[in-house]
């Protein structure tokens, strides 16, 4: 499985910056088993009980994602998911522990076999257009003449 209809979407926002989108998407079955994932990697990583300011904001942003892609993951169907490159590399970086931890495991739980499955099939989308999205962003804007 991958992502269908991947793309970097870069337009221009109101006050002129360069304002840079991540847009895919995916069926019900791939953002369920995404929030899944996400959900679990970030309950795995803060499990501690003393977190710094930069762990709050990183477990916020963490289940916002969570549940954004669960909420899409509601309807039937293809959805376009679409994100700045912050929040893909967050994204990514979440799948890619979720596959770690899982493979490192000496077990696995039964209710992570299928979302393991399917967001290991993502990784590989995942990582490439997490690049193009963070390329895009650090080009900047592109260079306009005037006449």
């Amino acid at each position: 499985m991958s992502m269908v209809n991947a793309h970097v979407d870069l337009s221009q926002g109101l006050d002129g910056e360069s304002v840079v989108l991540a847009c895919f998407d995916l069926g019900e079955e791939e953002l369920a088993a995404s929030s899944h994932a996400v959900a679990a990697a970030s309950s795995e990583r803060f499990r501690t009980a003393e977190l710094s300011t930069d762990d709050v904001l990183e477990m916020r942003e963490l289940t916002a994602l969570a549940d954004e892609l669960a909420d899409l993951a509601l309807r039937p169907g293809m959805r376009t998911v679409v994100l700045r490159p912050a929040r893909l590399t967050v994204y990514r970086d979440a799948v890619a522990r979720f596959i770690e931890t899982r493979d490192e495991a000496d077990w696995i739980r039964e209710g992570d076999r299928e979302p393991l499955s399917i967001v290991r099939g993502l990784l590989a989308s995942l990582e490439a257009l997490c690049g193009d999205a963070v390329r895009a962003a650090l080009a900047g804007p592109p260079a306009t003449h005037q006449a």
